[in-house]
């Protein structure tokens, strides 16, 4: 993927982002930094997903799969986010559907279980201590026996929602005050709702969106995520200067007497 260095640093003096080609020649961009409305001002707060943003959700994942089904998948070769409509993965879309919802169901072994990427919990006090509120925004499959396809409407219920709270709590922070249950689709309209300027995510498609909608994205390097090219969008080049990147970008908004 073709792109352009962008000028924030971490403490090795190395950039700890990339601006792609798609419309972004700055950071933040000029949408953030120049709303229309002079009297508009952002929140003094991130929005970060949960699941393979902050803790590795894919791989317990796919070993669960392996185990169960008998594949040979290697998380790091995953090339769709929607990994079972590859026609080079074996996992078929009943494969995948039942066992996401056994997965998010299991008390041990699951959810339960997922560990925090390397240094992210050090981005988030770092972030926290800049004076940056930091919310959590996620979605947990719910408790019902029925599979999320049919429209059960237990989502954020149950197991999967109880040992995700306790998760958030491991990262640092309140998991009754620092989490908001929303799902994909709908961040981005609540970012806009809330004047939140900058998420953090692994999803292309939710990067994507956030950025038509004039708001920032930092996207966290993942294999289904490669060229993504979007107006608004930074990939971040590793999770451990997370923290540099969005200190960076409230600072500028600051300056820019933008911030609540």
């Amino acid at each position: 993927m073709s792109s352009e260095k962008n000028n924030i640093a971490s403490s090795s003096g190395q950039p700890v982002a990339d601006a792609t080609t798609g419309g972004v020649s700055n950071w933040p961009p000029r949408s953030v930094l120049a709303p229309n409305d002079p009297d508009f001002r952002w929140e003094r707060q991130v929005a970060i997903d949960l699941h393979n943003t902050l803790v590795n959700w894919l791989a317990p994942f796919i070993g669960y799969v392996n185990l169960h089904f008998g594949h040979n998948i290697d998380a790091n070769s995953v090339k769709l986010y929607h990994m079972q409509f590859d026609p080079d993965n074996p996992l078929s879309d009943k494969e995948y559907l039942d066992a996401f919802v056994a997965f998010a169901r299991r008390a041990e072994g699951g959810y339960s279980d997922l560990q925090p990427y390397d240094g992210v919990v050090e981005a988030i006090a770092k972030i926290k201590a800049a004076g940056i509120d930091v919310k959590i925004w996620t979605w947990t499959p719910g408790a019902s026996e029925t599979r999320f396809d049919n429209k059960a409407g237990a989502y954020n219920t149950g197991i999967a929602q109880r040992v995700t709270k306790a998760l958030v709590a491991r990262l640092g922070l309140d998991p009754d005050r620092d989490v908001r249950w929303v799902t994909p689709g709908n961040k981005k309209f609540e970012m806009a709702a809330d004047h939140v300027p900058l998420i953090v995510e692994d999803s292309g498609e939710t990067a994507v969106g956030v950025g038509q909608m004039g708001h920032a994205a930092l996207l966290v390097n993942e294999s289904y995520n490669q060229g993504i090219v979007a107006p608004n969008v930074l990939r971040l080049n590793d999770r451990r200067d997370m923290a540099e990147a969005v200190i960076d970008f409230f600072k500028k908004l600051d300056e820019a007497g933008l911030l609540l």
